[in-house]
């Protein structure tokens, strides 16, 4: 009979700790923002140090930073409930919602108050390309096969419009969107594709690129950087979260980080079709976004 009341009660414990164990998961008192290195990993963290302690206060819980190699590494650690919400750039968040559910909350917002940009097509003021028929054969240069202005969108705007980028064309690659620049300048290339406004910001470099280029067309539209929380995060704190960063990060303070780091001038409500144009790019473009 003893034995019978022993088994009873480890039948009874094991029950009630896997009903607890089924209930509702309870959210952490501290959140982890993770960030793409951007910027020199460590030198982030620092400069990010205030970001975290206004989103602190506008979430009212406490905000830690955590930063990985590639956007790989924080797309995983938000897979495994290590970070809970990362400040990440397009194809990350498509990455991330593909394979743990994670949810784009908000965008980021540029100087002109747009959450996209745009490639920019630019060839030599003298250049007599007047049409993508007339770049057929020619050199074109590129940034790098990862850089979203730098070729994904420019080379899938070219795919589209009946250019194939492996046997219509000589690719380059630069290295950067100065470089390209330099290239351009140089005559060692027929057309590049840079971010928009690049041409200005590299101007004190390349004093007479205003001069000596014209803008021969542009990309689709960019979507900018996202905020993107985690899969498994419920909704009660999603929304805490969602209406947190959008008073924290557009305060005036969070703002002057921003701009300085990143180049962002706020944050407005995102939508995951916001980011269709990532899927439909990459899959044009053969890329296979966890590499």
């Amino acid at each position: 009979m003893k034995r019978k009341y022993i088994s009873l009660w480890v039948l009874i414990f094991t029950m009630v700790t896997i009903l607890v164990g089924c209930g509702p998961k309870k959210e952490k008192d501290t959140l982890v923002m993770g960030f793409v290195p951007l910027i020199d990993g460590d030198k982030l963290v620092d400069s990010v140090k205030p970001l975290s302690e206004i989103l602190t206060k506008a979430i009212g819980k406490k905000v830690e930073v955590f930063t990985a190699t590639n956007y790989v590494g924080v797309v995983e650690a938000m897979g495994s409930s290590k970070v809970d919400f990362g400040i990440i750039p397009p194809f990350a968040y498509i990455l991330a919602n593909k394979e743990s559910g994670a949810q784009v909350i908000l965008k980021a917002l540029n100087k002109h108050n747009k959450s996209f940009y745009r490639s920019e097509f630019v060839v030599r003021k003298e250049s007599k390309i007047n049409s993508l028929e007339d770049l057929k054969g020619k050199i074109v240069a590129f940034v790098d096969p990862s850089s979203s202005s730098g070729y994904l969108y420019p080379g899938a705007y070219l795919k589209k419009n009946g250019i194939d980028i492996e046997k219509d064309i000589q690719i380059v690659y630069s290295g950067g969107h100065d470089k390209s620049i330099q290239l351009l300048l140089n005559g060692d290339v027929d057309l590049i594709a840079i971010f928009e406004g690049a041409r200005k910001k590299y101007q004190k470099e390349f004093t007479n690129v205003l001069e000596d280029t014209k803008i021969f067309g542009y990309s689709e539209n960019i979507p900018y950087i996202s905020v993107t929380v985690r899969g498994d995060m419920d909704e009660k704190t999603k929304k805490e979260i969602k209406e947190g960063l959008l008073k924290g990060l557009n305060s005036k303070e969070a703002k002057e980080i921003t701009s300085k780091l990143f180049s962002i001038y706020g944050f407005e409500e995102a939508t995951d079709s916001d980011f269709d144009s990532i899927r439909t790019t990459a899959k044009l473009m053969n890329i296979n976004l966890e590499k």
